[in-house]
């Protein structure tokens, strides 16, 4: 039963505040209507939900009446006088059904996904963590949950090093902790995740794959909200909250910790269980054309684990075999700042970045840290309606440390630690300057946007720099129908690793694409989407370094890359009750050494992709829904071995390249929750289960010894989650 706390503060006086039930957010501009039986006074609720009216001293009932849009409408009697505070809690209104668009949000750039926050957070398999949610958009190689690929971001067929991921534009080093276990960002904090696969605009540069763009939410200057969350992986909390003594100030913090090593302190594979923790604090000033946040953010992970995988050791073998341990960690500090009116927007972001990589095995150890300062600008001009001018650029300043002391190649652990992997003594110090300039202007033409753009992109490590003309087309066919083309030259600079002097080659250039994209956006039967992406692009030179190649210099190859595609999605939504997405990708993706070379299948050729996705508040309260993915198998290359009389050993012997492909992967996640409304807060119970059919969850091989025999390593077959959260 809903009810009002009532009273008055002073003799003739009544006060209150109007709030929302189940948030407890003040309501501003509520209308309060006190009937007494000699007037009626009426009164409207200020920034915070208060109001203040004088009401005759005349003992009696008097009612009293709220309404505020968006909510139904309240009423109750009142003894008066009384001598308490009122606090009124309105009930929102369900929405009607709306059906989105999700192809016609406006933006720059002919090719974007975007995931918002109502489809991410209700997607099952996500483990209430919606970034999880990008590896699942068409062009996004699937890959196995828990395998050393997971969490890789590997789009269209480019190799996750060629494809960058900012927060707020700030490049970060990675966006998932270890074997994709959760995102790097708490989730309630998020306001944006996109993803432009190719053929994106001349803002972003430096990526010959695609970037992966995260915005961080702006936090309520006027409203406290925070939440708990704790499920059998993680636990966290958060809370945006105003700075009461500063106006249109408010603060944003969070915090999580893994909690599976406190079940589990080891098993047959891992020595150390897998930590992993991450925290974000934001400062917001100022609203409208003027604003300033500053943004400290982190995250770290370790675990211990074997080299091998200890089901294929023998007895012998397992006790002597070395416990690799391994650690990660990496702290930013943002500053963004934004000024502009109706002819003008100016925005730009300056931050310091730290990233700490420490291997050990037994007395052999590896070190790098990488710290960098990153500056970004884009400035939007709006001279006519027909067109608009945008230009800005991006620098970066870095420094890497790398030392390493193997005493032989451990090639198992070209993942995570690549110096040992390789097996040559490091010990190094590299500067590198990179960045880029660039512009474009945007052209209204009845219902055509023509985008064109120029960005130069230079490197001072490699001393390479490149000039980068980009060009797209969007044109909008009977309202509801469109037309996207874009075409552009991309680069990149090799990374500090192959430019080493000591185990890269430092003559290596610049890694050019060119890249091309057409899609077709239909809207049927005005709920019905249906969308069709066709993208080809070639990789000239393009650097990769193999860690497991025990020959050192020979880990750096340069080589031509193709790769091309189609991708399908048919989905249909309607805000607050349901959603659903079905998504077919064909695509191919090749390599080669030298223009004579084979063509061989690149590490993340993925020829069948499909993915659906529904979800569905079937009664108040409650919501399901039901995920399942099917892909080919990604490559590898077969090893066998040759026996080293030197140093006693079996080292690994390379057969055809990607001449292997792992067995087709397919996953069924399923999603439940319940959500119990009170007065100023809500909470919510979860259960979500992973499914894995048998032979479906081969994440990669290990071999004995003498490299005779092989075995693939399977993830777990099923995976329930029991979670709950908390928010006001």
């Amino acid at each position: 039963m809903w009810f009002l706390l009532l009273g008055v503060g002073l003799a003739g006086e009544l006060s209150g505040t109007v709030v929302e039930l189940g948030t407890g957010d003040p309501l501003s501009g509520a209308l309060v209507q006190i009937v007494h039986p000699s007037t009626v006074v009426t009164a409207v609720t200020g920034t915070r939900g208060g109001f203040r009216v004088i009401v005759p001293d005349t003992p009696g009932v008097i009612r009293v009446v709220t309404s505020h849009g968006g909510h139904l409408p309240r009423e109750s009697n009142l003894d008066w006088p009384s001598s308490e505070s009122m606090r009124v809690l309105m009930v929102p209104v369900t929405p009607p059904p709306e059906i989105v668009v999700e192809a016609h949000r406006p933006s720059d750039h002919a090719v974007r996904h975007v995931l918002d926050r109502e489809r991410v957070e209700k997607t099952p398999g996500t483990f209430d963590d919606p970034v999880r949610l990008v590896q699942a958009l068409p062009g996004v190689a699937v890959t196995p949950e828990y395998s050393p690929t997971a969490g890789v971001l590997a789009v269209r067929g480019a190799a996750p090093a060629e494809s960058r991921v900012f927060l707020d534009g700030i490049e970060i080093p990675y966006l998932y902790h270890f074997q994709n276990y959760a995102s790097v960002i708490h989730s309630r904090l998020l306001d944006e995740v996109a993803l432009y696969p190719s053929a994106f605009s001349a803002e972003w540069g430096d990526a010959v794959g695609g970037v992966a763009a995260v915005t961080t939410r702006r936090p309520d200057p006027l409203k406290v909200h925070g939440g708990i969350n704790l499920n059998a992986i993680t636990t966290g909390a958060y809370v945006q909250a105003p700075l009461e003594r500063v106006d249109d100030a408010a603060v944003s913090l969070s915090g999580r910790r893994s909690i599976a090593d406190l079940l589990d302190d080891s098993n047959d594979q891992f020595t150390v269980w897998p930590v992993f923790w991450d925290y974000l604090g934001r400062v917001d000033l100022g609203r409208g054309d003027r604003t300033l946040a500053v943004t400290a953010v982190g995250a770290g992970d370790g675990y211990s684990r074997y080299p091998g995988d200890t089901a294929t050791f023998d007895p012998l073998e397992r006790s002597e075999a070395p416990d690799f341990q391994f650690k990660r960690a990496f702290h930013g500090l943002t500053t963004s700042a934004s000024i502009g009116d109706e002819d003008q927007l100016h925005r730009a972001t300056l931050g310091l970045t730290q990233d700490q990589q420490d291997g050990e095995l037994a007395n052999e150890t590896q070190s790098r840290r990488e710290r960098a300062l990153s500056l970004r600008h884009r400035s939007d001009l709006f001279s006519t309606h027909a067109v608009r001018w945008a230009f800005g650029g991006d620098a970066r300043l870095a420094g890497v440390r790398r030392e390493a002391n193997p005493t032989r190649s451990w090639t198992e652990l070209g993942a995570e630690a690549p110096m040992l992997a390789a097996g040559i003594p490091v010990e190094e110090s590299l500067v590198r300057m990179s960045g880029g300039l660039w512009g474009s202007p945007a052209i209204h033409r009845g219902p055509h946007v023509i985008q064109t753009g120029l960005r130069v992109q230079a490197d001072s490590l490699s001393g390479g720099w490149s000039p980068e003309p980009r060009l797209s087309m969007v044109s909008e066919l009977a309202d509801v129908h469109r037309l996207r083309l874009a075409a552009g030259r991309y680069s990149q600079a090799p990374s500090a690793e192959a430019l080493s002097p000591t185990t890269g080659l430092p003559e290596l250039g610049l890694s050019t694409s060119d890249q091309v994209a057409a899609g077709l956006d239909l809207m049927l039967a005005g709920r019905m989407e249906l969308t069709a992406d066709l993208y080809g692009s070639f990789i000239y030179d393009a650097v990769e370094v193999d860690a497991s190649d025990a020959e050192g210099l020979g880990a750096v190859r340069v080589r031509d890359g193709r790769a091309g595609g189609i991708e399908l999605v048919m989905r249909t939504r309607s805000r607050d009750h349901y959603f659903f997405s079905a998504s077919v990708v064909l695509s191919q993706s090749q390599r080669r050494e030298g223009d004579d070379g084979p063509w061989v299948p690149g590490d993340y050729d993925q020829p069948f992709a499909f993915n659906m996705v529904a979800s569905w508040d079937f009664a108040p309260d409650w919501n399901g829904g039901v995920r399942y993915r099917f892909a080919s198998g990604l490559p590898y290359t077969p090893l066998s071995g040759t026996y080293d009389g030197d140093s006693d050993t079996w080292r690994p012997l390379p057969l055809a390249e990607n001449s292997g492909r792992l067995p087709n992967y397919q996953k069924v996640d399923l999603h439940l929750e319940r959500s119990w409304t009170f007065p100023t807060w809500t909470l919510v119970g979860y259960l979500e289960a992973w499914w894995v059919p048998p032979g479906s969850n081969a994440m990669y091989l290990v071999y004995s010894y003498d490299y005779t025999e092989s075995e693939s390593v399977a993830g777990p077959p099923f995976v329930p989650l029991l979670g709950m959260r908390a928010e006001i």
